[in-house]
């Protein structure tokens, strides 16, 4: 099968790419700057925000599915860039697989839209949705769905892994002299998946017939609050616990969309990807996955 892969240099992307490799598909990964694709992929020159350039490169892929992974995330401040790239972005790519031909879109979106205090998420019900991020996300979802494409939407709730903001944000400063602090008491649930199940999902969703039309979410089987997977992650490193830093400072210093991200409360179930398309973590909890996280970026 012919995979084009946006967002393909990113932390799911790179996972996404590897696996479809491995199932012995032909990957195009779509990049502004050839030469940043994942290895064995195929670079395909295009952006979002080009419409034109987009609908030319996807024409002459001619691909059997797309997974579109590439997005600006929850803390990106500017709202306008959000919407431009999740949502018009969005837009520009479903027009370019409809000039080519219809293939099948995977829609990478996101539980992570809001707080849900606490409740469990089913993705037979609305998600709360209180941020510019998880906004442009719903809308994108709809224009996916509504295309006339053979999609497929994969919602995953908090990524981890040897890579992206785990080991770039959380990790490196976690060994740092600031430290990352626990906003507020840290009791929130988390509902955290790692980027191979991710990844897994995904490739499940663009393989599977069983996928189309359908919206699944994402998420490991164990939620862990807040503060415990952070202590968990430092224990790991070897480390002290976190520290605890007020919700306002927070908000003062990495803005608020980033901090609705971090104290959002919510469960998440994984009940239909496993029931419908046979999907199952290798990674059941961060019990098991955070210590195999920091072994590899050991490594």
């Amino acid at each position: 099968m012919r995979v084009v892969v946006t967002g393909a240099s990113g932390f799911v992307g790179e996972a996404v790419c590897r696996q479809l490799l491995e199932r012995g598909h032909d990957v195009a990964a779509l990049v502004r700057r050839p030469g940043s694709e994942p290895a064995g992929t195929k670079a395909l020159a295009g952006d979002l925000t080009d419409g034109d350039r987009l609908r030319d490169g996807i024409v002459a892929a001619a691909p059997d599915a797309v997974v579109h992974l590439a997005a600006e995330i929850a803390t990106q401040r500017d709202e306008r860039r959000i919407r431009e790239v999740n949502v018009e972005g969005t837009r520009r790519l479903v027009d370019a697989c409809l000039a080519a031909g219809g293939p099948r879109i995977v829609f990478a979106s996101t539980v992570v839209t809001g707080d849900a205090h606490g409740a469990l998420l089913t993705e037979d019900a609305p998600l709360p949705v209180t941020t510019p991020y998880g906004r442009s996300k719903q809308e994108g979802e709809r224009i996916v769905l509504g295309s006339g494409l053979p999609a497929v939407v994969i919602r995953p709730s908090h990524v981890y892994g040897p890579g992206g903001w785990y080991a770039h944000d959380l990790v490196a400063r976690l060994r740092g002299p600031g430290r990352f602090a626990v906003i507020g008491r840290g009791d929130n649930l988390w509902d955290v998946v790692h980027v191979e199940d991710v990844a897994s999902a995904c490739v499940t969703a663009a393989e599977a017939d069983a996928a189309v039309g359908e919206v699944f979410h994402c998420a490991d089987d164990a939620p862990i609050t807040c503060y415990d997977f952070l202590a968990l992650t430092a224990r790991e490193l070897g480390l002290g616990p976190p520290r605890r830093i007020p919700a306002a400072i927070a908000r003062l210093v990495a803005g608020p969309n980033a901090v609705a991200a971090v104290v959002r409360s919510a469960r998440s179930s994984n009940a239909k990807l496993k029931g419908v398309l046979g999907w199952q973590p290798r990674y059941p909890s961060a019990q098991e996955g955070v210590p195999a996280t920091i072994a590899a970026l050991a490594a």
